[in-house]
């Protein structure tokens, strides 16, 4: 190897394509070689050479990566201040070379990186900051030759691998640095520099550059799977558009980055799905999976894939691997290897935030905690201990593993609880021993949690054995469901109050629609102090589903209303939403959310007509007052009125409005409106009319007087029949008020 090293390049005086391949040779060949005196002998040769040939370039650089082998393998700083002598001395012989700059900026960060705590600190209170030129010297690297990005991503991506808060501030230098220069463009510093805005913290700067990867002509799926994945991180539901355009689209790097945050929670058999599935079925496969995730919610595969991500970013920031599990050099920038976090951290992507959790601090005791998570089919409990800095925190089947791993019970032959208890012993839990007693306070610790532990505590000396093979059994299934399944439930800071109908009527052509209402009182809409206008920014989801549980239609909308003013507490902000749906019978499930506040609105049932059906059809009955600004313009160049809050006003008319299908254009119709008072089977107002249809369908506007109605709860029957006696019927109910 020494021979193998001796007859790389000389001199040169320009750094081409010859010269840089030269240089990486030398730098590989040095990794592989840990003998340091074998290292210091090729190094004696250097020097004597070098003494001959002073203003040779190359043999600086090669003298420095010599010193920077020796630094990485010895514990002492002047092999990183040799290295540094000599990157420097390159740089002065020539400056617009790249390799100088970038060896440069890696010894002063090995340098610094090597300054005691203390030391480091000191230079901070001073105002120095010790891993700023480095930054600088690496980002010079690629201004000075805007065809050499790799010293910007090699420290970069050394840099996300090991999470060192000062390395990643030194990256950050290096990439606002050269932001610009040209090769701030290019695509692979582009991804590199997202990544690092996110990882040190500004989200905004992040998107900002995954955005402008995006917009590059091309396709870039890397770019697009993290636009996607930083937005949902942020809590931006905008990031799940460009989250699936990646997943259309991904080649195998960036497929192997969907697949590791995937398989946190995907079936080992959808895995195997997704792995052989074509793309247009890929994103189906995910999308499905999702949406199914909350059968119960309004579209809620876009929130459970935010909560996914949120979760992932929580796991890896409050749940890391201890650091001597991390395996550095041979982790690629985004970890596919599963080694993010910690077994607290699997559990958390899995299911979220505890229900409840319990610790105890105890001499002798690791430290520990217990989650968990209250289901209707049976509670989860999770237990974790980190018996040393080197395992990390580790799940247990049982609390009393953890008393097994504390001092008392270690130096008195019970730690392996297990054991013990399947050859028929158990752990000790009463009495006055060491044992005993930090077993209790553990049992004590956690009583809030399950009602096992009380009646651990309670059993007595005679039942203690059956009471820790209960509770071990019952640990052993909720590891076995908690690592196998996730759960999620969608819900809100706080609740929102409003009033949601669905209505079957109204079409485009003779293509039917759903009408989607809404009005939130004033008391639940918040206002920022202002003088002029108010904007109530107001997000509407909505699920339509067959009876076969399949989506018809989904819709996720944000439209910001505009008020010359807070909105008064007696009064309500007023929405309509059209959904264009075919034919049939549906479920509907709606969501309303302004900032902070939702709710997810009863189901709704309803019947969409069939206006081309040869036989008589007719739609649900809109009913409006013109005091409730919420009109539409329908097909026939009349307005229709919803009122979403069903209550009128006995001195003002209630407007009417429905259509009717299977009626040829021209043919007569006979239509009759009966009101009855709830409870009662006596009509207090008959109605009728003979008409002709005008179109397919038929759109029909009538007022009604509803001056002698008394106030209270009333249904409002229109029946539509044909000369031939076919009949259709709808109802709605209505209350009036003074």
């Amino acid at each position: 190897m020494v021979m193998a090293l001796a007859l790389l390049g000389e001199s040169a005086h320009a750094q081409g394509p010859i010269e840089r391949a030269v240089l990486r040779q030398w730098r590989d060949s040095l990794e592989t070689i840990d003998d340091t005196t074998a290292l210091e002998a090729i190094e004696a040769a250097q020097i004597d050479a070098a003494r001959q040939d002073r203003n040779n370039t190359m043999r600086h650089l090669r003298l420095g990566y010599l010193s920077l082998r020796l630094a990485e393998l010895t514990t002492g700083a002047s092999r990183a201040d040799d290295a540094a002598g000599e990157f420097q001395w390159a740089t002065e012989l020539q400056p617009t070379w790249p390799f100088p700059w970038y060896g440069l900026g890696e010894a002063e960060l090995l340098e610094a990186d090597r300054t005691r705590d203390a030391v480091k600190l000191l230079f901070m209170v001073w105002g120095h900051d010790m891993f700023g030129a480095p930054a600088r010297h690496i980002a010079r690297s690629a201004e000075v030759d805007s065809t050499f990005i790799e010293g910007v991503l090699d420290i970069g991506e050394e840099a996300l691998r090991r999470g060192i808060p000062a390395h990643l501030t030194t990256a950050l230098g290096v990439v606002r640095e050269i932001a610009a220069s040209p090769v701030a463009h290019n695509p692979a510093v582009l991804l590199l520099r997202g990544r690092v805005e996110r990882e040190t913290g500004d989200v905004d700067s992040a998107i900002a550059a995954f955005r402008a990867l995006t917009e590059r002509p091309g396709t870039h799926a890397a770019g697009l799977f993290e636009l996607g994945r930083t937005e949902l991180i942020a809590g931006r539901i905008a990031g799940v558009e460009p989250w699936y355009a990646g997943l259309a689209v991904a080649d195998t790097a960036t497929l192997a980055m969907y697949r590791f945050d995937l398989s946190l929670v995907m079936p080992d058999t959808m895995m195997h799905s997704f792995d052989v599935a074509r793309p247009a079925a890929r994103v189906a496969l995910v999308r499905n999976f999702w949406d199914s995730r909350d059968p119960d919610a309004v579209d809620a595969g876009p929130d459970r894939l935010r909560e996914h991500y949120r979760r992932i970013d929580y796991s890896r920031r409050h749940y890391p691997l201890a650091a001597g599990r991390h395996r550095y050099d041979s982790l690629p920038i985004y970890d596919p290897t599963g080694s993010q976090f910690d077994d607290r951290g699997r559990i958390y992507v899995r299911h979220g935030e505890p229900d409840d959790r319990a610790t105890l601090s105890m001499i002798g005791l690791p430290p520990n905690e217990s989650w968990v998570y209250r289901h209707p089919g049976g509670d989860l409990l999770f237990h974790f201990a980190k018996p040393d800095s080197a395992a990390g925190w580790r799940l247990y089947e049982s609390l009393l593993d953890i008393a097994g791993l504390g001092a008392a019970a270690q130096r008195t032959g019970q730690g392996n609880v297990r054991a013990r208890l399947e050859g028929g012993g158990m752990m000790e839990t009463y009495g006055a021993g060491w044992t005993a007693r930090a077993a209790e306070e553990l049992l004590y610790s956690r009583e809030k949690l399950s009602p096992v532990y009380g009646q651990m505590l309670s059993a007595g000396p005679s039942g203690a054995r059956s009471t820790q093979v209960s509770e071990r059994s019952e640990g052993r299934r909720s590891i076995k469901v908690g690592l196998q399944t996730d759960s999620w439930k969608m819900g809100y800071e706080l609740p929102l109050t409003a009033t949601v109908d669905v209505l079957a009527v109204g079409s485009i052509g003779s293509a039917p629609e759903l009408q989607v209402v809404f009005a939130i009182p004033g008391t639940s809409l918040y206002a920022p102090p202002s003088t002029g206008r108010v904007v109530y920014p107001i997000r509407t989801r909505v699920s339509v589903k067959n009876a076969a549980g399949e989506t018809i239609a989904a819709v996720d909308t944000t439209r910001n209303f505009v008020a010359p003013g807070p909105i008064p507490d007696a009064d309500n902000l007023l929405g309509r939403l059209p959904i264009s749906v075919p034919p049939g019978d549906y479920v509907v499930r709606v969501a309303v959310e302004t900032p902070g506040r939702g709710v997810v609105a009863q189901p709704h049932t309803v019947h969409v007509a069939s206006f081309a059906a040869p036989t008589m059809t007719l739609s649900d009955l809109a009913l409006g007052a013109r005091s409730v600004p919420l009109p539409w313009a329908t097909g026939a160049s009349d307005t229709a009125w919803i009122n979403p809050l069903h209550t009128f006003r006995v001195s003002e008319p209630v407007e009417l409005f429905f259509e009717v299908g299977g009626v040829a254009q021209g043919a007569p119709y006979h239509a009759e409106y009966r009101i009855f008072r709830s409870g009662h089977q006596d009509a207090v107002l008959d109605l009728g009319f003979d008409g002709a249809a005008t179109g397919v369908p038929n759109r029909v506007h009538r007022e009604l007087d509803i001056g002698r109605l008394g106030t209270g709860a009333y249904t409002l029957e229109v029946t539509v029949s044909s000369p031939s006696g076919e009949k259709a019927v709808r109802r709605r109910a209505f209350t009036v008020i003074k």
